[in-house]
């Protein structure tokens, strides 16, 4: 497993947030938002869903990544401050399109009630 060093963290009381910058080491080839989570959840000791990856940052023949994240107290801030699509991006891949299915057919079924209602 990749080593990671903090090189800054700022505590944000009044967006009830931590804010992150770390160096991945070795984890330029394989870092993924969701293991990216993985790591800062363990190292901060808290759960795996309040930690939000923004960026993450790789350089031409360099192993090391570099990771801007927030990790929340509440996950209630989180889903106020942050647009949904960062959410989004956590999940795999099977789970994501099963819920652009979900809100295309929810769109759809908006749109025939508006036909309907307004004829």
């Amino acid at each position: 497993m990749s080593e990671l060093y903090v090189v800054s963290k700022v505590e944000n009381p009044l967006l009830g947030r931590i804010e992150v910058d770390a160096v991945v080491k070795g984890g330029a080839s394989n870092l993924s938002r969701k293991l990216a989570s993985q790591i800062l959840a363990k190292e901060f000791d808290v759960d795996e869903s309040l930690v939000i990856p923004l960026n993450i940052k790789t350089c031409s023949g360099k192993r090391d990544a570099i990771l801007h994240a927030y990790i929340y107290k509440d996950l209630g801030d989180a889903k106020v401050q942050l647009p949904k699509y960062r959410f989004l991006r956590l999940l795999n891949k099977e789970e994501r399109e099963k819920l652009k299915k979900e809100r295309a057919s929810k769109k759809a079924e908006r749109k025939q009630a508006a036909a309907k209602g307004g004829k």
